[in-house]
């Protein structure tokens, strides 16, 4: 395991490219090997494992996930667009609900589901329609648990705290998230994902495909993660992909914002 330790922040640029797409100019940084970075302040800001999945089961991961077909509506910043009115009714009137248009969902391939918990005592509908996507995948889920576990134990135990205290019977089995994310075909803008603050969410690609490094646009790191590979990271900094070819899905495992006002 390789530490490098960053020595500048690029916090005030960075917030300029809010929901632009990310550029190889971006980085100054690319890393194919495990290594941890570290911020100025001691921080961990990001833990690349290499192969800590085995192929059985990122390969059942990409089987049961495949099919996600859900419109990202709800992620107009990731999307790279504007909030707008979802549609427009043939009489002219435009939608009360806001988020990404319609037409720009169609013009994308990129798709999503969301497994698990979204708010206290509310199982997603995807989770409901298609529980085998979420259940087929406990022993991959469990096993990024652990790695969190073994590679931040600090981050993890006040994680770990915080969701026994608040949200005990609101986690997948007994790990420290609370859902599941898919990301299909879905090339994204430096968004900001809203979970819990503090907490590390744990990502790894699947499919075939090349490209699509994720881009810590504060830190001007790029981590070209492969399949096979886990990705520990603070997603409440600004992150985005470079382009892929191929066919590419994307599983993140988080603890949700909500977690913290539980019992108010």
């Amino acid at each position: 395991m390789q530490t490098l330790w960053l020595r500048h922040d690029f916090s005030k640029a960075a917030e300029k490219l809010a929901g632009k797409f990310p550029d190889s100019s971006h980085a100054e940084q690319f890393r194919v090997e495990d290594t941890t970075w570290v911020s100025p302040d001691g921080e961990t800001v990001a833990v690349l494992l290499c192969g800590a999945i085995p192929p059985e089961l990122h390969l059942r991961a990409l089987e049961l996930l495949k099919d996600v077909n859900d419109f990202p509506s709800n992620r107009v910043t990731a999307m790279g667009t504007r909030s707008l009115a979802r549609s427009i009714g043939r009489d002219g009137t435009p939608s009360p609900r806001s988020g990404v248009n319609v037409r720009v969902l169609r013009a994308s391939p990129a798709r999503q589901a969301l497994l698990g918990w979204d708010r206290p005592g509310h199982e997603t509908p995807q989770t409901v329609r298609h529980r085998e996507m979420l259940n087929g995948n406990r022993a991959l889920i469990e096993l990024a648990d652990r790695i969190y576990k073994r590679h931040l134990p600090i981050a993890y135990a006040k994680q770990r705290v915080e969701i026994e205290a608040k949200a005990p019977h609101y986690r997948l089995w007994k790990t420290t998230f609370t859902g599941l994310y898919v990301a299909k075909k879905f090339r994204t803008a430096y968004h900001r994902d809203g979970n819990l603050k503090g907490a590390m969410t744990a990502i790894t690609p699947l499919g075939s495909f090349v490209g699509g490094a994720l881009v810590l646009l504060r830190w001007r790191v790029a981590i070209p993660y492969k399949c096979g590979d886990l990705l520990l990271f603070n997603s409440e900094e600004l992150h985005g992909n470079l382009p892929f070819k191929g066919e590419r899905l994307s599983a993140a495992f988080f603890c949700g914002a909500w977690v913290a006002h539980c019992g108010e």
